[in-house]
């Protein structure tokens, strides 16, 4: 278990974050580094077995994204779609046009598996993947809707729920983790989560056990008035090395000034130090700048 975090203040004037009445869950302060069972995130990522996190894995509340953009604000277009390729592709896949983003509430999606929560049209989207050579299944009681050749995604869908496994997983297993087994469990994702707070986006990123920085996690936040927080959350192996990350990122803050302007660093210690670093959007800025353009934060953290 780890030891209670002492926080130590590293970086410039405190920034506040208003929760979003309505469709983010409000949290104290800055969250708590140890996890929170009761976390919209936690739950996303109780639903993806430990092996899956061999890439990025994301998970979204679509839901709350919408309704940030309802107004024609399209700054949050580049965080409000589900990360896996599955509705990305340039031609439709089996389902045709019957499973959409906009049907989605919340998602989890990881390397070749993800699960979707959300109001879903099954009978018309069964009957396309029938129409397209799949057929129904049994794996571990639940109905599985996969080619007979083994090739292409593998589905449970239901008028609420929507799993998948590509090929070359470990099938629907992916998505159904064994007690104890889920990346909800890991303790490095435990700890980031807790570190991110409320967020309506978050992103992380598992380095081996052997690296400096265990894990990286990058969170979206919004306020009442749509302006946007991204929190940068790193797990690092011990206090030195949350000390020399934290140094990195307050160096890369005062260098490229002033495009970090407001930006907080902290560390939480403990037996798995944290360092979170807050950054502000301006309403000039699009929601994801720190995944998608200015990169320098992100690469701190790796290069350690």
């Amino acid at each position: 278990m780890s030891t209670a975090p002492r926080r130590t203040v590293l970086g410039a004037a405190a920034l506040g974050v208003v929760c979003l009445s309505g469709l983010l869950g409000c949290s104290s302060g800055s969250g708590d580094a140890d996890g929170d069972s009761g976390s919209p995130v936690l739950t996303g990522l109780a639903t993806l077995a430990e092996d899956n996190d061999k890439g990025v894995v994301t998970y979204l509340d679509a839901a709350a994204a919408r309704g940030l953009g309802r107004s024609g604000d399209k700054r949050f277009a580049v965080v409000g779609r589900p990360a896996g390729s599955l509705l990305n592709a340039y031609e439709p896949g089996p389902w045709a046009q019957h499973l959409k983003a906009d049907q989605i509430d919340t998602a989890i999606d990881a390397q070749g598996a993800g699960h979707w929560e959300g109001s879903f049209d099954a009978a018309a989207v069964t009957r396309s993947l029938k129409a397209n050579g799949y057929v129904s299944g049994d794996e571990d009681g639940r109905e599985t809707w996969a080619r007979p050749d083994g090739k292409g995604v593998a589905l449970q869908v239901s008028g609420d729920t929507v799993s998948y496994s590509a090929p070359g997983t470990t099938r629907m297993s992916a998505v159904h983790p064994e007690d104890g087994a889920s990346l909800a469990d890991v303790e490095e994702y435990r700890r980031a989560t807790g570190c991110l707070g409320a967020v309506y986006r978050a992103d992380f990123n598992r380095f081996t056990s052997t690296e400096p920085v265990r894990l990286s996690a990058l969170g979206q936040r919004a306020g009442s008035t749509g302006r946007n927080t991204e929190v940068l959350c790193a797990v690092v192996k011990d206090e030195a090395t949350a000390r020399r990350v934290a140094a990195r990122l307050r160096s890369v803050v005062q260098d490229k000034a002033p495009r970090y302007d407001g930006t907080r660093v902290t560390v939480e210690e403990g037996e798995q130090p944290v360092v979170r670093t807050t950054v502000p959007d301006t309403a000039a800025q699009r929601p994801g700048r720190l995944l998608v353009l200015d990169l320098d934060l992100w690469m701190a953290v790796v290069k350690v």
